[in-house]
């Protein structure tokens, strides 16, 4: 009787086997007829594609074109300095900033100087320079006789890589930043156009000349600055379309934003009716200075599911140059947090030394250079440590929830979690991340990416990876 269940029980597990490895071949064989047939039309020609999909445990690959190549991955790089900085800071870290004073208090009149100290935090918001001013008004203080001074040095600092471009997705790291270094520029259409800048700062003065069209192509009417001593003089000039509002293009970056926060600061005192005649200078806080408060903002994951969703180059700049100073040493820089996150995916993921590059966290560096199967190696690991998955997941963006046609939506049971990156102009598009199908309990790393081998037209965002997920997407209904 035993022999008979053991029997039957070995005939089952066989039976389940065969029939897994059956529907696991058919959808390797529908993957690699599907998308290769893809490649072949017209708009891949002179575009190398690496593209990989496979189980997180790393034993089966259902796809693979051209993976071990390296390839720029433009902002799909987040994913590295999101998930190290979650592994060792915490998903629950709160950067501190510590606000100091240094003097006495004499009938409402601090004698001396406040400090404003940066640590790194990418999350600060004007709201939080309004706390500050409440609690001196808390503590009695209606005048300040000495002055605002910026503590910069937890972090190097660096001009604007880009040059005198304005746009925000260029605007510098820094150890004290607010508002993610931005001013936001708000449209009206008129007539006239008319821009306004959000929040209204004496560090900024604006000058533009501007027309508004529907068209869904791009405008990207150029932004550019020029620093003066109490800050910076942007110019707007062009044509603004729906595509430039769509994708809120309308963000100048600040050159100096350390004078920019300080700046904030000062204005809050004023509008809080805390009077203020002293001088912004940058510094550092003498050993007797007392601490006011420190200012804690968003969660370490809260911070990392913006950047990811939104493709924020301030805070992944800024998480890089932390790696460095956290866990490395003091000033961080980006070079020092570049090491630190080599080391980490070189001891802890796997991968081979010198098998990879990496120009700075944002993926704006054109000499990040990965290949699609060190991203499936880097998104496995991520994925095997129920507590790193619980936190890393949530952060990169959900297929569904993608409001563009051009975007395809999987049906309900499938999950699809990624993160995308873009450099138009170079032809770079790349799409990394998660494919979890929910009623078959099976979960599949994958990444695309895709590296025009010379100039052609410009591939704005999905352009080169989309119609390859669709793909993917309508083979994973069948299966």
């Amino acid at each position: 009787m035993k022999q008979c269940l053991l029997i039957i029980t070995l005939f089952m597990f066989m039976s389940v086997l065969c029939y897994s490895l059956t529907n696991e071949n058919n959808l390797q064989k529908l993957l690699t007829a599907s998308i290769d047939r893809e490649l072949k039309r017209s708009l891949y020609q002179g575009v190398n594609m690496g593209i990989v999909i496979q189980s997180v445990d790393g034993k089966k690959t259902v796809y693979n074109h051209d993976a071990e190549r390296l390839y720029i991955p433009a902002s799909a790089f987040k994913v590295i300095p999101s998930a190290v900085a979650l592994i060792k800071f915490g998903p629950d870290y709160r950067f501190e900033t510590p606000i100091l004073i240094n003097g006495d208090v004499e009938n409402g009149t601090l004698k001396g100087d406040i400090y404003l100290v940066g640590k790194g935090d990418p999350s600060l918001t004007l709201s939080d320079w309004e706390t500050t001013a409440d609690e001196l008004i808390k503590q009695g203080i209606r005048s300040i006789s000495g002055n605002i001074v910026f503590d910069l040095s937890f972090l190097d600092q660096e001009e604007n890589r880009f040059g005198n471009n304005a746009r925000h997705l260029y605007a510098p790291p820094c150890a004290l930043t607010i508002n993610y270094n931005w001013i936001i520029l708000n449209l009206k259409d008129g007539p006239p156009a008319t821009l306004k800048m959000i929040p209204e700062t004496g560090y900024a003065q604006l000058k533009y000349k501007i027309q508004v069209s529907r068209s869904e192509k791009p405008g990207m009417p150029p932004m550019l600055f020029t620093k003066k001593d109490w800050g910076d003089s942007f110019s707007v000039f062009g044509t603004v379309t729906e595509w430039d509002k769509r994708y809120q293009y309308l963000r100048l970056g600040v050159s100096r934003p350390g004078l920019y926060a300080a700046t904030l600061f000062k204005e809050t005192l004023l509008k809080k009716g805390i009077s203020f005649n002293g001088r912004l200078q940058e510094g550092t806080a003498p050993e007797k200075a007392k601490t006011l408060l420190k200012i804690k903002t968003k969660t370490l994951r809260e911070a990392v599911a913006i950047m990811n969703q939104e493709s924020n180059n301030v805070i992944a700049e800024m998480l890089t140059k932390d790696l460095g100073a956290y866990f490395h040493s003091v000033p961080g820089t980006r070079e020092k947090g570049i090491e630190v996150m080599c080391n980490f995916c070189e001891e802890q993921i796997g991968l081979a030394p010198d098998s990879f590059k990496m120009g700075d966290g944002s993926g704006l560096s054109m000499d990040n250079r990965i290949s699609a199967n060190q991203f499936a190696q880097m998104l496995n690991y991520f994925y095997k440590d129920p507590k790193i998955r619980e936190a890393f997941i949530p952060t990169l963006a959900w297929q569904g929830h993608h409001p563009h046609a051009s975007n395809p939506v999987p049906p309900d049971n499938i999950k699809i979690w990624v993160k995308s990156g873009t450099l138009p102009g170079p032809g770079v598009n790349s799409l990394v991340g998660y494919i979890i199908l929910e009623d078959k309990n099976e979960a599949y790393s994958f990444a695309i990416l895709a590296n025009r081998a010379k100039r052609g037209e410009m591939a704005y965002s999905g352009t080169l990876t989309n119609p390859v997920l669709r793909i993917i997407v309508e083979t994973l209904k069948k299966y």
